[in-house]
């Protein structure tokens, strides 16, 4: 399997975001992803493009990625972070390293409060969430 499915979601179960990590894109970090999950994260905001969910695990810089578009799934190595890249961006404030996309409706993200504690978890094939 070279895909990684993933979803991002509350405490209570709601799903915030669902997404796909690539292997061919950032094998590292595809390794070091899902290892980790399900893990437990806090999410941020990151200027007014992009949602940020901090792991606890450090991720790593593969191919520097500089400008990025709306449904980008980066890793962020300084924030220790998985992001959702909701706006377009000329130049990214920290280095990063795109992962994956994101699939669907990112209006969800909007409700997140600053530091809510969020699960990002595997999806698994055929019988939805793990």
């Amino acid at each position: 399997m070279s895909n990684l499915r993933v979803i991002i979601r509350k405490l209570d179960g709601t799903s915030i975001v669902e997404g796909e990590i690539y292997r061919e894109w950032a094998p590292l970090n595809y390794e070091i992803l899902s290892a980790i999950l399900p893990a437990k994260a806090r999410a941020y905001t990151l200027d007014s493009y992009a949602f940020y969910f901090t792991l606890g695990v450090r991720v790593l810089l593969e191919d520097l990625y500089v400008s990025a578009k709306p449904g980008d799934l980066l890793v962020i190595p300084y924030t220790s972070s998985i992001a959702v890249v909701v706006a377009p961006v000329e130049k990214l404030r920290f280095k990063s390293s795109l992962v994956g996309r994101v699939s669907g409706n990112m209006e969800n993200l909007q409700s997140l409060r600053k530091g809510e504690p969020v699960i990002v978890d595997k999806v698994e094939r055929g019988n939805g969430k793990r």
